[in-house]
């Protein structure tokens, strides 16, 4: 399609051009009408097409070509001004309702933030469709300062207006809707939608309204009652309340037949707060089907531990095809359960020992010790309950050391990695013993990752003379784990490592620095923010963010403009952590403008935080 465009379009082209451009867009390839709709974007002098692109959307006697030059009008005012501002006027001041209408839809479409006023004013036209439609457009462009204007929408009494506001809300996700939506959930007209809604927003503060209308009504209303809760209890993983375990096992018979038919995350969900030993074997069979596995686990989570574990263990027991899938999905243990599950610690299957053992570490761990103890004198068993012992989190590192001069390097392997996530748990003169003596690479890399979270200077002294061994894979673990040892010691290695010319390893040392949150690390970070490629600058980003101090502050205001959202993204979230102050302009100009919404969210919220 640019190939067919003129580079620029002037008084003698702009007829041809936007003929060209308008048969392109109803063209019914997809690839085709994008491609248009990119180079007109692009189009210098597009100025030009202006008027006869509001010709077109005049047409009432071709819905086609009005359609597609509202796609072009709304693809143009993402990016220019002019475009914007011919179509904020159609939607507030002209006289064709038709016109206003599809005006609105495309400021919506565009995606720039100027077009919200314009929007906002025309939720009060005199036409309900127009008004819905700004709505409609409100929505999409997903600005949360819309909010005020759309609650009013909903307090004006006008039920169509109402439920496209609803719709907008929703989209907008902001729990400050909750309460006028709430006050509408029981509305014959209007309430469908603000329950909707409110399953959209997902904030718990709306379960009591869900409550009164699950509970007051039937067929589609209490069915959109008890979506909206699933939705927020699946977003949240709450605990059930008792009123939506009544409700659900009401509803059991069908939201079983919706599991059968396929999957269907809400009817697991509400399986799983009926909380019945029925629902329970529902949802450990749907386990087994791989289709529905990944909804029926999450529904297993929702249900009381002592039913789901009777259900998952009966189904282990039967005999599973994937036993590891089912391991996944157990709740905490009690000892007896803990017994059974024990079992599974000698699989052939490293998949589902691995299951085994992290099911077993979900266990009170005094229940399951006694348990692990005997399993560690089955030479089949042994491997896997070293994993289990490792994952504990009761920060006992002793039964561990053991481990390390076992004969079975997957012991001392998951001892090392288990004394690896327990900062503090054994001196790092034990640890330096146990890598003298072993002879395991990839057991060497997880004893030096230990080694970092033993912490203090010993093992910053030790790590930095392996940082700069002839070991690459124990370079890459010492440089990462000096980031762990919370010792000032840890940063001239760091900063040693940030200099070496290899690229991979200065990035792990850039991200050990943010870990370290030494404040000396703030200048050589700052450097690389400014001046390296996009990975680095990204890193660095990331680690200032993560040790966010003052003088950090100028630097960090520069990269709200880089051209990388990752880094833009992480500058944001580091004033979250500093308060504003003097960028306080800039993170404004950034959570309305920023091409990414991410970025956006992280603006707003940083300036909400100061």
């Amino acid at each position: 399609m640019s190939d067919a465009l003129p580079a620029r379009v002037d008084a003698d082209t702009a007829g041809a051009v936007l003929a060209a451009l308008m048969d392109a867009v109803r063209d019914e390839r997809t690839w085709r009408r994008q491609q248009a709709l990119a180079s007109f974007r692009a189009l210098r002098g597009a100025g030009a097409l202006l008027p006869g692109l509001e010709a077109a959307l005049r047409d009432g006697r071709d819905a086609g070509r009005r359609n597609a030059a509202r796609s072009l009008l709304a693809a143009r005012a993402g990016s220019s001004a002019g475009a914007l501002r011919l179509l904020a006027r159609l939607a507030t001041r002209d006289l064709d309702g038709d016109v206003r209408l599809l005006a609105a839809s495309a400021l919506g479409e565009s995606g720039h933030p100027a077009a919200r006023p314009a929007l906002e004013q025309a939720l009060a036209d005199p036409s309900p469709n127009v008004a819905a439609a700004a709505a409609d457009a409100l929505g999409v462009l997903g600005d949360p300062r819309s909010l005020a204007a759309l609650v009013d929408v909903l307090q004006r009494g006008d039920p169509w207006r109402a439920i496209a506001a609803c719709v907008a809300l929703g989209r907008l996700g902001d729990a400050r809707a909750v309460d006028a939506l709430s006050s509408l959930a029981a509305d014959p007209l209007v309430g469908p939608s603000a329950v909707e809604a409110l399953g959209e927003i997902r904030d718990p503060a709306a379960l009591p309204a869900l409550r009164t209308a699950a509970e007051s009504g039937r067929g589609d209303a209490r069915a959109a009652a008890l979506q909206a809760a699933a939705s927020i209890l699946g977003y949240h993983s709450i605990t059930p309340p008792e009123w939506l375990r009544a409700v659900a096992r009401e509803e059991e018979d069908a939201l079983r037949t919706r599991l059968d038919a396929g999957v269907d995350d809400c009817a697991a969900i509400l399986l799983g707060a009926a909380g019945s030993a029925s629902a329970a074997r529902a949802l450990a069979a749907a386990m087994g089907d791989p289709g529905r596995a990944g909804a029926a686990a999450v529904g297993i989570g929702f249900l009381p531990a002592p039913v789901a574990a009777q259900a998952v263990i009966a189904a282990l027991e039967a005999g599973a095809d994937d036993p590891a899938e089912l391991l996944a999905a157990l709740p905490a243990l009690s000892a007896d359960d803990a017994a059974r599950v024990a079992t599974y610690l000698a699989s052939p299957d490293a998949a589902v020992r691995s299951a085994a053992a992290e099911a077993l570490a979900r266990a009170d761990a005094a229940a399951v010790r006694p348990v692990l103890d005997r399993a560690l004198h089955d030479p089949a068993s042994r491997p896997g309950a070293a994993q289990a012992l490792a994952r504990l989190p009761d920060g006992d590192g002793a039964p561990l050391v053991a481990l390390l001069a076992d004969a079975d390097p997957r012991v001392r392997s998951a001892a090392a990695e288990g004394l690896a996530r327990r900062p503090g748990a054994v001196e790092p003169a034990t640890i330096l013993g146990a890598l003298e003596a072993e002879d395991d690479p990839s057991v060497r890399a997880l004893l030096v990752s230990a080694l970092g979270a033993a912490g203090g200077d010993d093992a910053a002294e030790a790590l930095a003379s392996l940082a700069t061994g002839d070991d690459a894979q124990l370079r890459f673990a010492a440089v990462q784990a000096l980031g762990k040892t919370a010792s000032p010691a840890a940063l001239p290695p760091l900063l040693a490592a940030l200099a070496s010319g290899d690229a991979a390893l200065e990035t792990v040392a850039l991200r050990a620095l943010g870990e370290l949150g030494d404040p000396r690390g703030v200048e050589p970070l700052a450097e690389r923010l400014e001046g390296g490629d996009r990975e680095t600058r990204r890193a660095a980003a990331r680690a200032l963010r993560d040790i966010a101090p003052p003088a950090a502050a100028r630097r960090l205001l520069a990269a709200l403009d880089d051209a990388d959202w990752r880094v833009r993204l992480s500058a944001a979230r580091a004033f979250a952590r500093l308060g504003a102050g003097d960028a306080a302009a800039r993170l404004r100009a950034a959570a309305e403008a920023d091409p990414d919404p991410l970025v956006r969210r992280a603006a707003a919220a940083a300036l909400g935080a100061s």
